[in-house]
């Protein structure tokens, strides 16, 4: 009888497991109400992390993996980099914009130059309001703030 190693299987019990001690670490605190954010945080990823373990026990997942090259992703982590670096000078709010208005206006399918503006501004702006209604209004945590916000 010879016994096959999973490497996916090992890899989402790992990680199901790190996801555990981040969950562990962020929810039994004393004082709860500081620890809400990551709470909720460790709690979806360990939701996450739980969901792909199934998948992978009852071999759920799809094998059509395609290969994203570097140089495509180079861009974005440049862009990434960027704004992690500027969040103390623009504010966190006025970082996150930038980025992701950049990162979608480079990676958009549109073809139309105008559209693809149009439509990575929205959604930039979209996605800021709802992280300042989300971190700022309704969980109360403390970002970076900068010169724009």
């Amino acid at each position: 009888m010879r016994i096959t190693f999973n490497r996916r299987l090992f890899v989402a019990v790992l990680v199901v497991m790190v996801a555990g001690l981040m969950f562990r670490a962020s929810y039994f605190q004393e004082h709860a109400e500081a620890f809400l954010f990551p709470m909720i945080v460790a709690g979806a990823i360990l939701a996450l992390t739980l969901v792909s373990l199934v998948r992978e026990v009852f071999d759920l997942c799809v094998e059509d993996f395609q290969a994203f090259p570097f140089a495509r992703q180079l861009p974005a982590i440049l862009i990434m980099i960027a704004a992690v670096t500027f969040v103390e000078i623009l504010g966190m709010y006025a970082s996150a914009f930038l980025a992701l208005a950049m990162v979608s206006i480079w990676y958009s399918p549109e073809e139309n130059n105008q559209r693809r503006l149009v439509r990575s501004l929205l959604f930039s702006v979209g996605f800021t309001g709802f992280m300042y209604v989300l971190f700022s209004l309704m969980l109360n945590v403390q970002l970076p703030r900068g010169i724009l916000i």
